[in-house]
């Protein structure tokens, strides 16, 4: 069926906490696939991972911090990958007027380029998709943003 390597999620005793636990497994291992898929595609336009993620989660023009968070890790942590990206000609760095401490990062048109080519590339087979229907895509979708709706609305708020 599904191999998840060493780690095992132990099954609990209760039918539905261990068909819970079964689904979470699941989505690790599929998790896993999508991670491995998008290195390859990265590796494939002569990026790491973290170069491609920047790309794509990089508007025309956003604060480098946005960028991070959206990454989850602070704005230190990517600025190698950026100017890695700036001496490639993907992206530029700027101050804001308004403050000259927030970085402004703008994609180029090459920057812009490849974004779209590395989407495309990464969406057009997704492992195992190929195998769904339409209809079986439409329902994962709808049942995933269902889980992540009702996992947002549980999560305490930082205080």
């Amino acid at each position: 069926m599904f191999s998840m390597g060493v780690c095992r999620i132990p099954k609990p005793k209760d039918p539905i906490a261990a068909a819970r636990a079964e689904v979470v497994e699941l989505l690790f291992s599929y998790v896993e696939r999508l991670r491995a898929h998008f290195e390859s595609v990265a590796v494939a336009h002569d990026l790491t991972a973290m170069q491609a993620k920047v790309l794509m989660f990089l508007g025309d023009a956003e604060p480098m911090r946005c960028v991070a968070d959206n990454l989850g890790c602070d704005p230190s942590n990517i600025t190698g990958v950026v100017d890695r990206l700036q001496d490639r000609g993907f992206l530029t760095r700027s101050e804001d007027p308004s403050d000259r401490r927030v970085k402004i990062l703008h994609a180029t048109p090459a920057g812009k380029k490849l974004r779209e080519t590395i989407g495309m590339d990464l969406f057009r087979e997704m492992p195992g998709m190929g195998a769904l229907s339409q209809t079986q895509v439409a329902d994962l979708r709808n049942l995933l943003s269902t889980l992540c709706d009702h996992s947002l609305e549980k999560q305490p708020v930082a205080g």
